[in-house]
């Protein structure tokens, strides 16, 4: 990944160099989004209430309902024992575990990359043959112990795993092609791995203080008595069942706050996402545009894309995140209403449902705008247009209902990763530390960190496997580029992606033949559908 000239002297034909700033206004709230979050952030550290760590909230007297008894409790607060494990031990303990797993988690994400660079379809074969081992193997387990009905129940589940992976021998195999593609992409432009985990980090560092501050947001009101408890001196509900004596009642400033630095928590990690599959995108196209032999041509394409992603087109960056923030909430506002209206009418699910699609094109689309501005250097909208032209009128947008098995491996082989590694880290704590007497609870200690390598490691996989997924879509839209130009670019990609079975994508030149060469006559310029080229 080096830094490269902004405009190479052999340039790849239909990426866009020359850049404009779009949508500067969107960076602008965003960043005065940003500072409001942070000045908010101090006002919730200056007015918190030290109660709401203090407390036991089993205890009655912890929330009494006169005021004076309760400013009389504050000034007396002191901590207690909270049980026989305690998280500062944990830190103690597993600190050195955690921090090795999770350095050495980091290199199971350079091996999983590497992985499905180089031996795609043993990974693929392998991710598949898991899905029916898993089972099989839970089947053989509740035999043994004689718990048969529970065996049958794994054991069907394993044949119908096996019946369904066998129809669907085709799509596995074209998703391991996919993804011999993407991985051919990815060793092309090996700069977007570093550049996709500082990325990461540079989110990460980003949300911190925004964590912190919710935080310290909601430790802004005070201890009330259980509303569960109706007014009742027992710590019970209704039904007679026994709960926590007290509860925490933010105040209104807390709840605002709160509302809206996780929404914009949300934002920042989905910006942090879209730069990186801008940045991917502009790598791979100008990889894949390049002319055969011009090396000039492909240095420095991760940079010069971020150059582009953190420059003219960060304000449609600000924009593309900030719709798929508003689409995750409404998303999350209808599952939310589903789970507490579970008597819907008829027209009220299909409503929903159909408001759940809507989202569901809208986030679609604009993942593919996201990669055509970072070809075409245009705004948000008009790139959102150009790219949905161009699938409908060379009927690609069938193309997601085709493919939609290879994020399926990707996400699978993440998981399966993810937890043998965590099973592996806290074994091991677990094997060492048994027999220790300075440690009170190996056995929880063992589990917690299991659980947190699990959550580390997924997280490291997953964002990474995201990479291959990106450079997939960028490689595809790359190609629909080339049916739109009747041009053939890289004849090896062109190759793969013609066994999709997608329909009107006919590309052969009048007679008969197919022009190689990455439309050289088109003179490096930027790719405009036909409906708004030049004439």
């Amino acid at each position: 990944m080096g830094s490269g000239d902004p405009s190479p002297p052999v340039p790849a034909a239909h990426f866009q160099y020359r850049r404009t700033p779009r949508d500067r206004l969107w960076a602008l709230l965003f960043a005065l989004a940003w500072v409001a979050a942070v000045v908010g952030g101090v006002y919730a550290i200056k007015h918190r209430n030290p109660a709401f760590i203090h407390l036991d909230y089993s205890d009655p007297a912890s929330c009494p309902a006169h005021p004076d008894a309760a400013r009389a409790l504050l000034e007396a607060l002191h901590e207690k024992h909270k049980g026989d494990w305690s998280p500062s031990q944990f830190v103690q303990f597993t600190g050195r575990w955690l921090a090795l797993s999770a350095g050495l988690a980091l290199l199971l994400g350079v091996a999983f990359v590497k992985l499905f660079q180089h031996h795609a379809a043993a990974m693929t074969k392998a991710t598949v043959a898991s899905q029916v081992a898993i089972p099989a193997a839970m089947t053989a387990v509740f035999l043994l112990n004689g718990q048969g009905t529970a065996g049958l129940v794994f054991g069907g589940l394993a044949l119908l795993t096996a019946w369904v992976f066998s129809l669907w021998r085709e799509q596995i195999q074209l998703a391991t092609r996919l993804l011999g593609v993407s991985a051919h992409g990815l060793a092309a432009n090996s700069g977007i791995i570093t550049t996709t985990v500082l990325l990461n980090l540079a989110a990460l560092l980003a949300v911190l203080p925004l964590g912190a501050f919710l935080g310290f947001a909601v430790m802004n009101g005070k201890a009330i008595p259980n509303p569960a408890r109706e007014g009742r001196a027992e710590c019970v509900d209704a039904q007679g069942q026994e709960i926590l004596c007290c509860s925490w009642q933010p105040n209104g400033f807390a709840q605002g706050y709160s509302g809206g630095a996780v929404a914009l928590i949300l934002w920042v990690f989905l910006l942090a996402n879209q730069v990186r599959v801008f940045v991917t995108s502009g790598a791979i196209a100008q990889w894949y545009f390049a002319p055969a032999g011009a090396l000039s041509a492909t240095r420095g394409t991760t940079m010069r894309s971020l150059k582009h992603a953190m420059g003219p087109s960060f304000g449609s960056l600000c924009l593309s995140s900030l719709v798929l923030t508003i689409s995750q909430i409404m998303r999350q506002a209808l599952e939310q209403a589903q789970e507490n209206n579970r008597e819907m009418g008829l027209i009220q699910m299909c409503l929903v449902c159909l408001a759940q699609l809507m989202w569901s094109i809208v986030e679609y689309l604009t993942k593919f705008a996201t990669v055509m501005m970072a070809i075409t250097g245009e705004a948000f909208l008009a790139a959102g247009r150009h790219v949905t032209d161009l699938l409908v009128r060379h009927f690609l947008n069938a193309f997601a209902s085709t493919v939609w098995f290879t994020p399926l491996v990707i996400q699978l082989a993440t998981l399966l990763l993810s937890g043998a590694w965590a099973l592996v880290s806290g074994g091991s704590y677990y094997l060492a530390h048994r027999g220790s007497g300075l440690e009170a609870t190996p056995g929880i200690n063992a589990s917690v960190l299991g659980g947190a390598v699990f959550l580390v490691t997924f997280f490291i996989l997953s964002f990474l496997g995201g990479i291959l997924l990106s450079v997939l879509d960028a490689v595809f839209v790359c190609w629909a580029i080339d049916l739109d130009s009747q041009t053939v670019s890289q004849p090896d990609v062109y190759a793969v992606f013609m066994a999709v079975p997608v329909p009107g994508r006919a590309v052969e030149q009048p007679d008969g033949d197919i022009m190689y060469g990455a439309g050289q006559q088109q003179g490096g310029g930027a790719y405009q559908p036909p409906n708004v080229a030049a004439v």
